[in-house]
């Protein structure tokens, strides 16, 4: 199929046509070539079909239309003429070849278009990658800024917190510390009041023993008047008379014994001891004038019968009567003996008449009618003044180590472990030397070293080491020589003592020693704790047994043996009767091994024995014989002190 174009201008050359006319031809020859695809169905493409009028009306329109005058060039045959476009100016174009030139350059339009595209992008892509890399550094600096802001902000609170906590600590303090003033001012007006109302209780307290011993002593002078009265039975008629007063002065005197010992005497007890010993001296001054009247109508009476006698002798003797006459000077003589055992029956039963009224300080008279009475003794007396004795050294060491005595111990910083140290080696001194020669003394010690320990374990502790460096025996044990040791070294290490020209003290003197502590601590062992007191024994009875079964476990030594059974025998002499009491059975196995086991291996090793081993055997034979041990020379009943 051929298209003549026709067109109204001339054609020019291809060489001298614009550029923008070919882009405008193709531009129209695309369009013509699709409107003429469109009718394509009611063409033949064959070579014998012919053209209609229609299209030929159709391409004299499409060249008139057709802005260049290009001549459309002569088919060769009749394929290319189908395929062809020819112009009114005899110029030919091939559709295909336009097409494709059309593709080719659009695609190159295409791909240029995309290759300014990807640059484009890339560029887009160079400025995104800048402005994201800008942004990440951005966004970095911004967290590092918010990091370190959060940090700043999180390490101000945490100031802010730390000063808080420093304010509030400053603040505990300071009120700790105020509480700790208040209660610093408390307990010094507390303890100055206690020491305030203690002071005036032990003013108190010495006024009312003062008068206390002045009724005493006024007592005491009515039985020394009673025992030197010598008309007894005129005596009981006055005691009778003012027995029910006595009785009635003694019941409050115990009243106020009993206030002194519980520490609850008032100021008004002054006035009622005092108010006592005037009515005691005024029972005196009775006594004391109604016994001068008994006596001396007792010596007129005497008097009388002297003269009455030597009257009926000197009539006798006148009128030379016989001796075998003589019954009235025999009768008289008769009579004088009756009356002279008359006189010494009164004489003897004298305390035991008075008894209606007059009892002893600390025993309530029971009964009026029935006549019992006893006197203050000296033995009592002197038990009174021991432990009055024991209490005030109690006292005295007490308050030095708690600092209520001059000097106080307190102010100073080691003050009163020194004074601990110093009193238990003093007290240790006390067993070798006073309690070696007089081995009752052993208690009233005791007594003082038990009452300390109640108050003052640490004190218990240094006086038990004291001891046994004294006297390791006390533990028990019995060291042997060492190998190259010296034998100063070793007798020290005993506890021997040597003198200054470097002389070892003597066996029985070493011996005499060793006894002192170990009575000293036997009587600890034994001794019973204080009024009032009910704490646990710092050092109980348990500590004999413990070192009684200790010994009998160990093998004895032929250097030992005088040694170990001295100390045997002071422990069974002090606490054997205390532990025979309070094990029975098993104390009394023990001393049957100790008889029948122990003591024959110490004697035997010795040939025979000395002193020691005599007098243990002695001991141990009398105990299981008689079936006891009799208590401790010197021993103090519970609740001395």
């Amino acid at each position: 199929m051929s298209f003549h174009l026709k067109s109204e201008k001339p054609i020019t050359k291809a060489h001298d046509m614009d550029i923008s006319d070919f882009e405008s031809l193709k531009v129209s020859t695309l369009e013509k070539a699709s409107r003429i695809s469109a009718m394509m169905d009611r063409i033949s493409i064959s070579p014998q079909a012919v053209s209609s009028k229609n299209d030929s009306k159709l391409e004299n329109i499409e060249n008139e239309q057709n802005s260049c005058n290009i001549k459309t060039p002569q088919k060769t045959n009749n394929n290319s003429k189908q395929n062809t476009i020819s112009t009114s100016n005899g110029i030919h174009f091939s559709i295909n070849k336009i097409l494709l030139e059309s593709e080719k350059q659009r695609k190159e339009e295409v791909r240029k278009k995309i290759q300014c595209r990807i640059i484009h992008m890339e560029e887009n892509g160079r400025v995104i990658q800048e402005q994201m890399a800008n942004s990440r550094s951005l966004m970095a600096r911004e967290r590092e800024r918010r990091t370190e802001e959060k940090l700043a902000n999180i390490l101000a609170e945490v100031e802010r917190i730390a000063e808080q906590e420093e304010i509030k600590r400053r603040h505990e303090q300071q009120l700790q510390a105020q509480r700790a003033q208040e209660q610093k001012e408390k307990l010094e007006r507390e303890v100055e009041e206690y020491r305030k109302r203690m002071k005036e209780k032990e003013e108190l307290t010495k006024i009312v023993m003062v008068h206390r011993g002045q009724f005493t002593t006024k007592y005491c002078d009515i039985v020394t008047l009673s025992k030197n009265c010598k008309d007894k039975h005129a005596f009981d008629v006055i005691l009778m008379a003012n027995s029910a007063r006595i009785k009635e002065l003694i019941q409050q005197i115990e009243a106020l014994d009993e206030k002194i010992k519980s520490g609850e005497l008032i100021p008004s007890d002054v006035n009622v001891i005092e108010s006592l010993v005037h009515h005691i001296d005024d029972i005196l001054t009775i006594f004391r004038t109604e016994i001068e009247k008994i006596d001396a109508q007792y010596e007129a009476e005497l008097a009388r019968k002297a003269q009455a006698a030597n009257e009926v002798q000197s009539v006798v003797e006148s009128e030379n009567i016989a001796v075998g006459d003589t019954v009235p000077s025999q009768h008289l003589g008769k009579n004088k003996a009756e009356e002279n055992n008359e006189n010494k029956d009164q004489n003897s039963s004298v305390i035991t008449n008075q008894e209606v009224a007059v009892t002893t300080i600390n025993e309530p008279v029971t009964s009026v009618s029935v006549p019992k009475s006893e006197e203050i003794t000296a033995d009592s007396k002197y038990k009174e003044g021991i432990e009055q004795h024991l209490r005030d050294k109690y006292d005295r060491l007490h308050n030095l180590l708690i600092g209520k005595s001059s000097p106080n111990v307190m102010q100073h910083p080691q003050g009163v472990i020194f004074c601990k140290d110093h009193l238990a080696k003093k007290i240790v001194s006390q067993g070798e030397t006073l309690v070696s020669s007089k081995p009752e003394m052993a208690f009233p010690v005791a007594m003082i070293v038990v009452a300390l320990w109640n108050e003052h374990p640490d004190f218990g502790e240094l006086f038990l080491a004291h001891l046994h460096e004294a006297c390791p025996f006390t533990i028990p044990i019995f060291l042997s020589q060492q190998e190259g040791q010296s034998n100063e070294d070793y007798y020290k290490s005993l506890g021997c003592k040597y003198s200054e020209d470097g002389t070892v003290e003597k066996q029985d003197k070493f011996l005499k020693r060793m006894s002192g502590l170990m009575r000293l601590y036997a009587s600890i062992t034994i001794t019973a704790q204080r009024r009032g007191i009910a704490k646990v024994h710092p050092y109980g009875l348990q500590h004999a047994w413990r070192w009684l079964a200790a010994v009998l476990n160990t093998e004895p030594r032929t250097d030992m043996c005088d040694l170990c059974a001295t100390l045997i025998l002071d422990m069974l002499e002090v606490a054997g009767n205390v532990l025979w009491i309070a094990y029975p059975t098993q104390f009394h196995k023990l001393l049957m091994l100790l008889s029948e086991q122990y003591y024959p291996r110490m004697r035997n090793i010795t040939n025979g024995g000395g002193g020691p081993l005599m007098r243990l055997e002695g001991f141990l034979n009398n105990a299981l014989t008689n079936g006891t041990i009799r208590p401790a020379d010197g021993m103090l009943p519970p609740n001395f002190l």
